[in-house]
């Protein structure tokens, strides 16, 4: 028997899937708009991970210098005792949540630990820098229908290497482009976008504003302006100040993009007819990463593609925006107020400077030692509070507990999720109970809130998804009897030209900063990529021997001076690991690229090398402004 579920990966996709336990299948379910019968190969072998040998089925108590099975008694009954001793002192208590679990019911340790008063974090290993920059653009996070993009006569996609990270945003495009759409890319290189692409742009990364600045002064030059859509902005002139005071072959140098290229950029822009513009993900993980996206939509804005069917600037919606807050509904505690906030990636220093400091750290939705930078650092800052971890893995976070919670996973578990991409509600009906002793986690914070000296209760399930659910006017009934429902939103986003700020206007970005020198020691740019195989650090143990490979183009300087029979080193400024290099077509001189996700105790943990370092807005992690050499040792 099928079960009509969703996966609650951290995928902007959001599949709706039909999975059968007995036959132990995903496949894609063909009655739902999007996801059109098919899903990824993350999706579709999933059972691999609810399967594997390497699962954590049974709470485990620290004992000594190993992990000890214990019961659901004893390990609750051993947090709840070290929660009641932190609880005097609120700040000592740290919840650090992330997106590896979300949805409706997804929200539940976020609501317990704020009811508790406890210390949260601060900035984002995601998108935020991506998200407040369409902010101050837009005034609200939207974009037009994924399926408007079958509309446009061209696309522009900045970066989004759909091949790894959208199959289904892929797959639109690819419809589109039979249907005689042209694909133009802009990315460093030495990713899957030439398969869907006409033509390719290479361009130094982190540096796409100085590309964007230069169509701009393009568009200056030929005094191709709409006046009407000028009319709609509220600080046009700052911007062609700006813009007319820059040179546009400094601009082109700055971005190592030829002149010629950039003049072919414009023309896909100011060519008749209607252009969408897709933004990667990648792009504001630099430390002017909001500016890179700031300057993007400003293209899109000044050459008349906002606004219109087949325009449109494309980064990301919110996967929330659907859905309300059931905190209310909590019961004891005390009601949320300000609480004491620590910056996320840079943890393992914030915690050690935490005044009062920390003594009881509950993680779940997070190998966050492996995903932040400066692992090392976290690592060691955890070892002094207690900390329980929610996981079902023995990653590099987990290994790092004092208690570890096993969880349900997907498919195991009920909730309503929304998409960052679509804008279709999925129910995520369990299609099997959970393996051995694991539990969902609502469950599990239920449970504890009881055993707490002064009670923290939890409504049931049902109360909290219909809660949720009470802004989109979409009811759990139809979610149980379809599996999805949709939420209407406009098909093209700002339409009439009005934009979510209080006076209707659009903002442009009113300054262009310079990239940092290249450090001469450090001449090269460590690019942490996505997988195509693995979601983020769900990596099966196996896949992680031996040494991990790193790719560059063969016009690197590394290239022709490493001796491939010696040792070859990753190195940074904060440390180095051993990798074996390949070489990739089509990919920026100056850039190294790693997939991300490899852990830290098999030696495959990049973030172990890079520095925390923040972007230009809402506290967004630098990653990709890491600067590193390659050497043998």
């Amino acid at each position: 028997m099928k079960t009509v579920t969703a996966c609650t990966m951290d995928c902007g996709d959001a599949c709706s899937l039909l999975v059968d336990a007995a036959k132990r299948t995903v496949r894609g379910n063909p009655k739902h708009p999007f996801t059109k019968g098919f899903c990824c190969k993350k999706g579709s072998r999933y059972f691999e991970r609810l399967d594997s040998d390497e699962r954590i089925t049974e709470p485990l108590v620290r004992r000594g210098g190993g992990f000890a099975p214990a019961t659901w008694d004893e390990a609750l009954g051993l947090i709840a005792e070290k929660l009641d001793a932190a609880r005097g002192v609120p700040e000592s208590i740290l919840h650090v949540h992330g997106h590896g679990y979300r949805g409706i019911l997804g929200a539940a340790s976020t609501n317990f630990f704020e009811r508790l008063g406890a210390s949260t974090t601060y900035g984002c290993v995601c998108d935020d820098t991506g998200i407040e920059a369409c902010l101050r653009d837009f005034g609200v996070l939207d974009h037009n229908d994924p399926e408007d993009i079958l509309n446009s006569d061209r696309v522009v996609n900045w970066g989004r290497d759909m091949t790894r990270c959208s199959v289904h945003q892929l797959a639109l495009l690819k419809r589109a482009r039979r249907n005689g759409t042209e694909v133009l890319t802009i990315s460093p290189g030495g990713d899957g976008t030439p398969d869907f692409s006409d033509v390719n742009v290479v361009i130094r990364p982190g540096t796409d504003r100085f590309l964007a600045a230069a169509v701009l002064k393009l568009f200056l030059e030929a005094g191709d302006l709409n006046p009407w859509v000028l009319t709609r902005t509220a600080n046009w002139p700052a911007l062609r100040g700006l813009v007319d005071g820059l040179r546009f072959r400094e601009l082109c140098a700055a971005c190592e993009v030829p002149p010629p290229d950039a003049e072919m950029v414009y023309e896909w822009y100011a060519d008749r007819g209607n252009v969408a513009t897709v933004i990667g993900w990648g792009l504001q993980r630099h430390l002017f990463g909001g500016e890179n996206v700031r300057f993007i939509n400003a293209v899109a804005m000044v050459s008349g593609n906002v606004g219109v069917s087949g325009g449109g600037s494309y980064f990301n919606i919110s996967s929330a925006r659907n859905f309300g807050s059931w905190a209310h509904l909590i019961e004891g505690g005390a009601k949320p107020g300000k609480r004491r906030e620590l910056l996320l990636q840079d943890l393992g220093a914030e915690l050690r400077r935490a005044d009062p400091p920390v003594e009881f750290v509950w993680i779940d939705g997070h190998n966050v030692v492996n995903q932040v930078p400066d692992s090392l650092a976290v690592a060691d800052a955890l070892a002094a509070p207690f900390t329980v971890v929610v996981d079902g893995v023995m990653n590099d976070t987990a290994m790092r507990a004092d208690v570890v919670l096993p969880p349900a996973f997907m498919f195991e578990r009920l909730d309503v999720l929304g998409s960052f991409v679509h804008n279709y509600v999925n129910l995520c009906a369990p299609a099997l109970a959970p393996r051995g002793l694991a539990r969902p986690d609502f469950d599990i914070l239920a449970d504890l809130g009881s055993r707490l000296r002064e009670p923290v209760r939890l409504p049931d399930e049902e109360a909290c998804l219909r809660e949720g659910l009470r802004r989109s006017a979409v009811s759990l009934d139809e979610l149980r009897e379809n599996g999805f429902a949709k939420v209407n939103h406009p098909f093209v986003a700002f339409e009439d030209l009005v934009f979510g700020h209080p006076d209707g206007l659009y903002r442009f970005p009113e300054a262009l900063h310079a990239e940092p020198q290249r450090d001469p020691d450090y001449p090269l740019q460590l690019l942490t990529l996505v997988r195509g195989e693995y979601e983020h650090t769900q990596i099966p143990e196996k896949e992680q021997r031996g040494v991990p490979t790193v790719w560059i183009s063969k016009a690197n300087p590394a290239y022709g001076v490493l001796d491939p029979a010696m040792d070859v080193y990753l190195a940074t400024d904060l440390g180095a690991l051993q990798v074996r290099v390949e070489t990739v077509d089509g990919l920026h001189p100056r850039a190294v690229i790693m997939r991300r996700g490899g852990w830290m105790k098999y030696g495959h943990g990049a973030n172990a090398i890079i520095r925390p370092m923040n972007t230009d807005m809402a506290f967004g992690t630098a990653y990709y402004s890491q600067t590193c050499r390659l050497e043998n040792r």
